[in-house]
């Protein structure tokens, strides 16, 4: 067991050493740079996000035991890139180790067993489905169910079937450890599905008492629930004002039958994509050639060898039904059922349209029982061998289906496009920014019609401002009711020469920062030119400083940069206190008469205030994004402000 660990460990180091060994950041697609400024990410993991105006996030705070990690290492010195491969060991370790004990303790009896788990724990690593759909994909919530999945069915199962306190106490900590996970909602259906199946093998073999079994399955549930509602009950909450508005079933349905095109069953056999490995990526020339076709093959047959010859198995059931489950859904819409079962789905129960792209969501429940069908596959086959060509024989089929056919992943070329070094003009731009303690926002520009760039220094995905500055940016759509619309506005104004210093003030604007390492084209903006013209026109903007790449430009209509506004005919004093990026204290000094509170933030009916304990009734939506509460009461007194989630709050 000590040894097995040791050659993960090994494993891990190594393929951590060739992904990060020139000293650059993989940054890019929808994760960006969101471990890039973990003391920055933990200030601002709240229900409420700081983007753009703002809008509500619920997902984000399953982040936060991962970042507080990130942010010891970041206090120890460690510079970002070596703390994004600190994380990467993490993973890689995780989904070795979960693998091996998942297969040691479903095959107990099986001869070289330890051989046989280690096989499994490695195939479950080096395979054309972890490569493409978890670490190419780099989404860290992906990332962490696949090395998280082989743990959970493991401690759950020796919950169910040996009831034993130790492991119920691990499992419900590895469930904080690796909260991260549940980021995505689908890993959610992932999870319990893959569990719920176990319970039911669980319930059918004879020896074991359907009523224990159902009472320590419901504990276990019961008991994760309590330990996560941290997470469970604002996504309860918020899921449904998160968002610019709730898609249909049909819409969704209509996008799941879009994907299912590059997942059929004849490309999921053998753990591809015919998106990711087709005639537009950039490894078809090595993935279109007949041999690797025929490893590929030859990786399935052996799959199949290991699911015939083991069915006497005692836990043979748990894979079987567990790897049949896996192909139906990550299908999709794909014959057989596929059409008929997903539209019933999707109909009936709108929290599954969270599957809407399968095969990426939910094929770990057909690549795990894979993983370990394979190993099987391959100790029978050395059990049957003479002695003197065996460990050749099965030499080669390892270095066959864990190397070659997985190259890039020993080589590292599969983030050969997402390294990346952020120019240190960035942290400059900052620490300049920094030195304002106002809340007036910073508007990116050239402004972008969507989400995604490209900069000349090597990065493409979604605009990460917010990950490289402290201040609130607003730099992207956020697909999110008010804010966008009033996003569209501003970009609309600069790119069609309108006046726009009404939207500056009124989405409380002050600084402007032009980026000149944009590709403007790729990235579907106007030209840094042309929007340098744009302002210098305008007597409202001023340029203020240069810092390599990047231009500082201040908008003097907003010197205060304040997040509140009183307006009327004889407006009171205010100031105000933040207490946090969900809660705010406004101090009103010698109010005379009624007037209107303004809170530049995106409007959500959740915002709520209260003075001397005492809810406002009247809040309504101002600037066609922002808050507005009718205040009717004179003198001098305090306002509270919350994004009102928790029942206390």
């Amino acid at each position: 067991m000590k040894k097995v660990i040791f050659w993960f460990f090994v494993l891990s180091v190594f393929l951590v050493f060739s992904w990060f060994r020139n000293g650059l950041t993989i940054a890019g697609g929808e994760e960006s740079f969101s471990i890039f400024n973990s003391t920055l990410i933990i200030a601002q993991t709240s229900l409420w996000q700081l983007s753009g105006t703002g809008y509500p996030l619920p997902f984000y705070s399953t982040r936060l035991l991962p970042v507080l990690f990130n942010v010891v290492l970041t206090q120890l010195g460690m510079p970002s890139f070596l703390i994004q491969a600190v994380f990467y060991f993490f993973i890689l370790l995780s989904g070795f180790t979960g693998t091996f004990l998942l297969t040691r303790f479903l095959f107990k009896k099986e001869n070289n067993l330890d051989k046989i788990s280690f096989l499994a724990a490695l195939f479950y690593v080096f395979n054309l489905y972890a490569l493409s759909q978890i670490f190419n994909r780099f989404l860290y919530s992906g990332m962490f169910l696949w090395a998280y999945l082989p743990i959970f069915l493991f401690l759950w199962l020796k919950w169910l079937e040996e009831g034993t306190r130790k492991y119920f106490l691990i499992f419900l900590a590895t469930s904080l450890l690796y909260s991260l996970t549940y980021l995505q909602p689908a890993h959610l259906i992932t999870l319990w599905s893959s569990a719920a199946v176990c319970f039911l093998i669980v319930v059918i073999k004879k020896h074991i008492q359907r009523r224990k079994a159902t009472i320590l399955a419901l504990l276990g549930f019961l008991f994760w629930v309590i330990i996560n509602v941290w997470w469970l009950y604002p996504y309860a909450k918020l899921s449904d004002l998160s968002v610019t508005e709730i898609s249909s079933w049909q819409s969704n349905f209509d996008s799941l039958r879009g994907v299912s095109q590059y997942f059929p069953t004849n490309q999921i056999l053998l753990l591809r994509q015919n998106f990711l490995f087709g005639k537009d990526s950039f490894w078809y020339s090595f993935y279109s050639q007949p041999w690797v076709y025929v490893i590929s093959i030859g990786v399935l047959l052996i799959a199949i060898l290991g699911l015939i010859t083991s069915r006497k198995e005692k836990n043979w059931l748990y894979l079987a039904v567990l790897a049949f489950i896996g192909w139906f859904v990550s299908k999709g819409t794909n014959p057989p059922l596929g059409y008929s079962f997903f539209k019933f789905l999707f109909s009936n129960f709108p929290f599954t349209a969270a599957l809407r792209n399968p095969y990426e969501k939910f094929g770990l429940v057909w690549l795990l029982p894979y993983s370990i069908f394979f190993a099987l596959g391959v100790g029978w086959i050395y059990k049957r061998l003479k002695p003197k060509i065996r460990e050749i024989v099965v030499g080669i089929v390892l270095v066959l289906s864990c190397g070659v056919l997985v190259w890039p992943m020993w080589t590292g070329d599969l983030y050969k496009s997402a390294r990346v070094r952020v120019p240190d003009y960035y942290e400059q731009a900052n620490q300049f920014l920094n030195q304002d303690k106002t809340d007036g926002r910073v508007l990116m520009l050239p402004i972008i019609p969507g989400d995604g760039v490209r900069y000349f220094w090597g990065y493409q995905g979604v605009e990460p401002s917010e990950f490289l500055f402290d201040k609130p940016s607003i730099s992207k759509i956020l697909r999110t009711k008010y804010a966008d619309e009033k996003y569209m506005r501003l970009y609309d104004a600069f790119v069609n020469d309108k006046s726009y210093n009404q939207l500056l003030d009124e989405m409380n604007i002050k600084y402007l920062v032009l980026h000149n390492d944009l590709d403007t084209e790729i990235s579907g903006a106007s030209s840094s030119t042309q929007t340098k013209i744009i302002l210098d026109k305008n007597p409202e903007i001023s340029l203020i400083e240069r810092i390599g790449e990047l231009e500082i430009y201040e908008f003097k209509g907003n010197k205060d940069g304040s997040l509140f506004e009183v307006r009327g005919e004889d407006p009171p004093v205010l100031s105000y206190e933040k207490l946090s990026p969900a809660r705010y204290r406004v101090q009103i000094g010698n109010a005379r008469q009624r007037f209107d509170l303004i809170f530049k933030s995106t409007f959500n009916e959740l915002w709520e205030t209260k003075i001397d304990g005492k809810k406002l009734d009247e809040h309504f939506l101002v600037y066609d994004y922002a808050n507005a509460w009718r205040i009717d009461r004179i003198g001098d007194y305090n306002i509270d402000i919350v994004f009102k989630v928790w029942p206390w709050e």
